[in-house]
């Protein structure tokens, strides 16, 4: 028998869109500007974003180039403002080409719009930054579809994240990251609903899926987003912020859901949802 949905909880990086796909192309789109601009070592520069992204604890860090030690050191005479005019082609590289790359997976609109049209409200529960998840929601077009963002703070955000949506983003403490059973937990009773009636999809099973076990939620395992272009993967950890301590917890989690990540359902496009549940109201 289907389970019967009342809640859809979503991750988004990988799971409504490819990240990887758009992040690390527009991130290298303006290291490549940089470099070819000011001269400046490629690897120096990488080494020192790399710090800046472990410093700040996300490789999302907004203007992380402008805090390079490399970069610092060759503008030093310029204010905080005279250097973002500097580097503003290389932002605008940037922009671009997340612009081109930034899709949503085939399907996922359609789905999206179809689960809201049955009346389940769709929440989306990512490990990005507040700021970061709330922009990407609104440059793929599915903010009418997502009724609340639960994201960890951060310390600066702008006025007006989640626009003039009052109560779209539920901030988190920037320490809670995945896997976090009460966090999803909590999330199913401030909406009201059943956590036995909700359903959490995301796309990997150490994050995400041990995570929808271990809260008693339905377990939907996004299989499509874990084909990353290993190239681009490769770009990722050259200048990713994880510290050895998080490679470190990363090994520990994988081997403590060793044995609760089996998802209730696999899906090999986002619309298999309507194979394999039923959505439906709470009443």
């Amino acid at each position: 028998m289907k389970p019967k949905i009342s809640l859809l909880i979503t991750d988004l990086d990988n799971t409504l869109y490819d990240w990887v796909g758009s992040f690390v192309p527009a991130f290298y789109a303006m290291i490549d500007d940089t470099v070819a601009r000011w001269s400046l070592p490629r690897d120096v520069l990488l080494d020192d974003i790399r710090t800046v992204h472990q410093r700040h604890g996300s490789s999302e860090h907004p203007f992380a180039l402008g805090e390079a030690q490399c970069v610092r050191d060759l503008f030093a005479d310029l204010s905080e403002e005279e250097l973002k005019q500097q580097l503003d082609p290389a932002f605008h590289a940037f922009n671009k080409a997340r612009k081109t790359n930034l899709q949503l997976y085939p399907g996922v609109h359609e789905t999206l719009e179809a689960v809201t049209a049955m009346g389940v409200p769709i929440v989306a529960y990512t490990d990005a930054r507040a700021v970061n998840g709330a922009d990407r929601i609104e440059k793929l077009g599915i903010n009418p579809f997502i009724t609340r963002l639960y994201a960890p703070a951060q310390r600066l955000l702008p006025a007006d994240l989640g626009g003039d949506r009052e109560g779209f983003v539920t901030l988190l403490p920037p320490e809670d990251r995945k896997p976090n059973p009460k966090t999803l937990r909590d999330i199913c009773e401030q909406l009201d609903i059943d956590h036995r009636k909700s359903l959490y999809l995301g796309d990997s099973l150490v994050r995400d899926v041990s995570m929808a076990n271990s809260a008693n939620v339905v377990s939907a395992w996004a299989r499509y987003g874990v084909a990353v272009d290993p190239t681009l993967w490769a770009q990722l950890v050259r200048v990713t912020h994880w510290t050895e301590a998080d490679v470190e917890r990363e090994k520990e989690l994988r081997e403590d859901a060793e044995l609760d990540r089996e998802p209730d359902l696999t899906l090999d496009k986002l619309s298999d949802l309507f194979e394999m549940v039923d959505f439906r109201p709470a009443a």
